[in-house]
This record gives structure tokens, C-alpha cells and sequence, in this order.
């Protein structure tokens, strides 16, 4: 169940989505969206950009690499309130260099961000035209990781643990995420996820100069796998217990950005190096 102090804002959404809705089928063209967006914006605990001071703009976000592309999904809050977002309206905008790539908005609110390019580079600007000034976030992401063994692709939780093999920036420790996930429940139900979940831990079990050898164990792994199943349900306080999944399972490491000193001190930038590798696994206990 949600909390309590979301309802409204997740009413005023959808009110307002049904006021767009409506403006957009008077044949308002631009007008229209504009007033529609307005509204949709105030109902929900909104903010436009162009009326807050830029030391109450909160930065958020990360950027991935993985497969020699790098992908940014940022966003905006006011102040340390996380409820409330912030939508970035012209003449402001977020851009990510080199590239001089202009991120665009993924929801209704357009109070979150993304872009996507194909490079190797290391180190990014993050750059917010705000209110006639530019303030540059910058991050520097780990050095490219790749999985140099993988893990057989067909695990069962009899087996004990599965290992791989990395080769990523040296002195990070990855963290292991259940990044997508199909999975049949003990019940019959099936249960879909994608983004981003907690995984089990990854214990390092050797180290050279260019390749770490980690182990999972696979009693672990199911219990991550049942509260992420759980969460998927709609119900993450109801257990439930996974009989067998198809998994994107994503090794990461992670480092922190350096945020604008004009925004926010609650802002946070994170960057992310990160391989996938993709299996079954079946619960045969």
C-alpha cells in the first residue's frame, strides 16, 4: 500500500492528466498542452524552473555506462523535499557534454530528464541553463567493466553459488542489482520487474592486476530474488517465494559526481560503470 502522504499527489496526477486530456481534445494545439501542462504541474506538487532560485534546485540522477554507451537520467526537487519536483521549463534547459546534447523529458511532469550516446569517454559536464546563468556538474565515471567469466548460464539453487569473473576499475568493490527479472511464483503467479533492485552480495574471492573473481551464493540470491518478486506484486509486505526466473542480472561500480556549488547541498550526482549478464534459475529445493 502506498504511504499515505502520496495519495493526494497521485490524485492531483491523475486529475490533472484527465484536465490535459480534455484541453488536448478541444483541438488547444500548443495552447492547450501548455495550459494542460500548467495545471498538471500545480496539482501535483509542482514547480516550474523559471520561479525557483537555483540554491533550491536539487540535482539527481546517474550516469551509466555499459556497452560503450552512456545514458543520463536526471531530475530536479526543491530543497531537501523530494515530494516536491521540479519541472524544468524554457527558456532553461539540461545539457550533457561533450556533444552539447540536450536531455529531454521522460514523464508528463518533465520533471525527469534523459539522453543517451554512443562514447568511451570518461568524464562528463552536466550543464543547467538557468535563469541567464550555467552551473556545471561534473563526474568522471569508472573505467569500462567487463565480464571476462561469466556464470553458467542455467543456475539451480542446489548448486550452492556461482562465480564471475570482472575486470573493472581498481580500488571499487561492485555492487550486484537485479536489474530486470520474469519470474513464476510458487503460487502460479507470474511476476515482471524492470529498473533497478537490490541483489544479493558479491564476495571477492581473488584479485590480480587486471581481473577480480567474485562468488554469489545462490541462497542469497533467492532471498533477494522473493522480496523482489514481492515488491512486484504490489504488495512488497506479503512474502512470496520464486519457483523460477529468467534474470538480467548488472554488475556495478559506482562514484559520486561533483554537483554545481550554485545548487542545492542536497543535490547528488552518481556515476556508474556497469556489465550485464543474463540467466535462468530455478528454486529446485
Amino acid at each position: 500500500m502506498l504511504p499515505s502522504s502520496l495519495t493526494p499527489r497521485l490524485s492531483a496526477t491523475a486529475l490533472a492528466s484527465m484536465l490535459l486530456i480534455g484541453l488536448s481534445a478541444c483541438g488547444g494545439g500548443g495552447l492547450g498542452n501548455d495550459i494542460g501542462n500548467g495545471v498538471q504541474c500545480g496539482l501535483a506538487n509542482c514547480k516550474s524552473s523559471t520561479e525557483v532560485a537555483p540554491q533550491d534546485l536539487r540535482l539527481g540522477g546517474k550516469l551509466r555506462r555499459e556497452d560503450g554507451r552512456v545514458t543520463a537520467d536526471l531530475g530536479f526537487s526543491y530543497r531537501a523535499n523530494l515530494l516536491t519536483v521540479v519541472r524544468l521549463d524554457a527558456p532553461d534547459a539540461l545539457w550533457l557534454m561533450p556533444g552539447n546534447v540536450r536531455l529531454a523529458p521522460t514523464s508528463d511532469l518533465g520533471d525527469t530528464l534523459a539522453a543517451q550516446v554512443q562514447s568511451s569517454q570518461d568524464a562528463w559536464t552536466i550543464r543547467l541553463q538557468h535563469k541567464g546563468q550555467t552551473l556545471d556538474s561534473t563526474v568522471t565515471l569508472p573505467s569500462a567493466v567487463q565480464i571476462r567469466v561469466a556464470a553458467p548460464a542455467s543456475l539451480q539453487r542446489s548448486q550452492g553459488q556461482f562465480g564471475t569473473s570482472l575486470s573493472g576499475p581498481a580500488g571499487l568493490n561492485p555492487q550486484l542489482s537485479l536489474a530486470d527479472g520474469e519470474c513464476q511464483l510458487a503460487d502460479g503467479r507470474t511476476v515482471r520487474w524492470t529498473g533497478y533492485r537490490g541483489g544479493p552480495q558479491a564476495r571477492l574471492q581473488t584479485s590480480t592486476a587486471d581481473q577480480s573473481q567474485y562468488a554469489v551464493g545462490l541462497e542469497d540470491l533467492q532471498a533477494s530474488l522473493d522480496q523482489a518478486a514481492a515488491g512486484a506484486t504490489g504488495t512488497p509486505s506479503t512474502p512470496v517465494t520464486v519457483r523460477q526466473c529468467r534474470l538480467g542480472l548488472v554488475w556495478e561500480y559506482s562514484v559520486k559526481g561533483t554537483v554545481a556549488t550554485g545548487l542545492s547541498t542536497y543535490s547528488l550526482l552518481t556515476g556508474i560503470s556497469q556489465a550485464r549478464q543474463v540467466l535462468s534459475y530455478a528454486n529446485d529445493r
